[in-house]
């Protein structure tokens, strides 16, 4: 596969789908977590309580596994991707600005989660202060699409958000 198709491919299908499963594991203790991402480049951000147990874990080990994909019904249908990077928060501000407005342009709702006038409960309120952005960075992308044949899959090798060599069969 060329890899300006692979690349298209590849960010078409991130821009078709909303929610990444997140995978880490810290003292031999894996963990995953579903969340909504937004795209810059090959990049994937995402908001995410710093309380949680993943936050906690990309503190000690900034590792991470991750996978999008949709339902189907028939192997045949099965298409997504797995990805291996690192996840960072996001705390410089110009970072923070161009990650928020991505995701407020891709997830327009969440403005409310974020806006002093908003009519959310207290409660809510309450959880939302304790966010943080963290951006999760892949240095390998493998693209699977089983209605090719069963397994499979190419692979993209990234180095700063930017592809390198050619894409090759996985």
């Amino acid at each position: 596969m060329i890899k300006e198709d692979l690349e298209k491919t590849v960010i078409r299908f991130l821009d078709s789908l909303t929610t990444m499963t997140l995978s880490c594991s810290l003292a031999d203790e894996p963990w995953i977590c579903p969340v909504f991402y937004a795209r810059q480049g090959f990049d994937l951000v995402f908001f995410s309580s710093q309380n949680s147990r993943h936050s906690a874990v990309f503190k000690e080990n900034r590792r991470a596994a991750a996978s999008v994909h949709a339902e189907c019904d028939n192997w045949r249908d099965i298409k997504g991707i797995q990805m291996e990077g690192h996840v960072e928060t996001i705390t410089k501000i110009p970072a923070i600005a161009r990650a928020t407005v991505t995701y407020f342009r891709r997830y327009p709702f969440v403005r409310e989660f974020f806006s002093k006038d908003s009519s959310l409960s207290d409660d809510l309120r309450g959880k939302m202060s304790r966010v943080a952005l963290y951006i999760f960075r892949p240095g390998t992308i493998l693209y699977l699409d089983n209605s090719i044949g069963l397994g499979v899959r190419w692979k993209l090798t990234i180095h700063d958000g930017v592809t390198v060599g050619s894409p090759v069969p996985a």
